[in-house]
């Protein structure tokens, strides 16, 4: 299924520096889609931007992979992790450094970049338990269904001071303050900047209807699983969150979704099983980025929902 982006805002993204990746990167995500390159073709140009491979070996040695002994050497690491988990993470180690920050109401790029990790690893460790999803895919889909707004609210200052102010006070969703203001959401933009770096229509699609409250509760099957977890990923609470609003409805759907597809496990699992691995994961990326943890985990929001009861 092709999306659909309207003009005015594929001319607005057109300007923005997002589609202007570092070379290295670019030629990575280039070589990456023809299955024949693989980790000898993949490291050379890696290798030769210092700075990017300084950042694939500390990534490669972090404890999200725990091994026992040290990497050394970028081709190393790709014959260790997969190409696909070394292309995805030089994408978005390129995309988060080349964000910008406005100074628009109260933004927030930390809290951001908090959020999308949390919900790409959100994403790769539910979809690890059922059977024909990517979980390495579709952690890159939960990482950047918003990545779109802070270049958004850069471009439109006064209209996002507004919007982001208004969430703050309110639970009124972002995206429908855009399509008020402008007939799209950074939903359709996140969807078309993925286009753009070369993705298929499948996964820009899972970024387009993450916003999309009526597909979590629509009938699952495999052909949208992928695109239902990331729209769960959506209703996590947020890094800034202390109290979680849309936990009755993540209940509701991630127990509906858990009960309609085919497992890799005996037995679906909990959200609190879940959570307590996401909690683990999401630390070490913490540490690759050099972020500071968020004042509440996964696991907290998950014991202060059940005690409510």
């Amino acid at each position: 299924m092709s999306i659909n982006v309207p003009d005015d805002l594929v001319l607005e993204l057109r300007g923005s520096n997002l589609l202007a990746l570092p070379q290295s990167a670019a030629r990575v995500l280039e070589l990456a889609k023809n299955p024949e390159n693989g980790p000898p073709e993949i490291a050379i140009p890696i290798s030769a931007d210092p700075g990017l491979m300084s950042q694939v070996l500390k990534f490669a040695n972090s404890a999200f992979f725990g091994f026992r002994h040290k990497i050394t050497a970028v081709q190393m690491a790709l014959s260790l992790i997969c190409v696909r988990t070394i292309k995805n993470f030089v994408l978005w180690n390129a995309v988060f450094a080349m964000l910008p920050n406005p100074k628009v109401g109260p933004f927030s790029l930390r809290r951001v970049l908090q959020d999308a990790l949390r919900r790409g690893v959100f994403c790769k460790v539910y979809a690890s338990y059922f059977q024909a999803i990517e979980p390495e895919e579709i952690f890159v889909a939960g990482l950047f269904q918003d990545i779109a707004v802070p270049i958004l609210a850069q471009n439109r200052p006064d209209e996002y001071t507004v919007f982001l102010t208004k969430l703050s006070d309110s639970r009124v969703r972002l995206s429908k303050l855009e399509y008020e203001a402008f007939g799209w959401s950074h939903a359709d933009a996140g969807a078309f900047l993925v286009k753009e770096w070369g993705f298929g229509d499948d996964f820009a699609q899972s970024i387009q209807t993450h916003i999309d409250p009526n597909l979590v509760k629509s009938k699952p099957d495999s052909s949208v699983a992928a695109s239902i977890i990331v729209q769960l990923s959506a209703i996590l609470p947020s890094a800034s969150e202390t109290d979680w609003n849309e936990a009755d409805n993540f209940m509701e759907c991630f127990q509906k979704l858990a009960g309609k597809l085919p497992l890799m496990t005996k037995k679906a699992p909990t959200p609190a099983e879940v959570f307590a691995a996401c909690d683990s994961q999401f630390e070490d990326m913490l540490q690759i980025t050099q972020t500071p943890l968020p004042e509440m985990s996964l696991s907290d929001h998950i014991n202060q929902y059940n005690s409510s009861f």
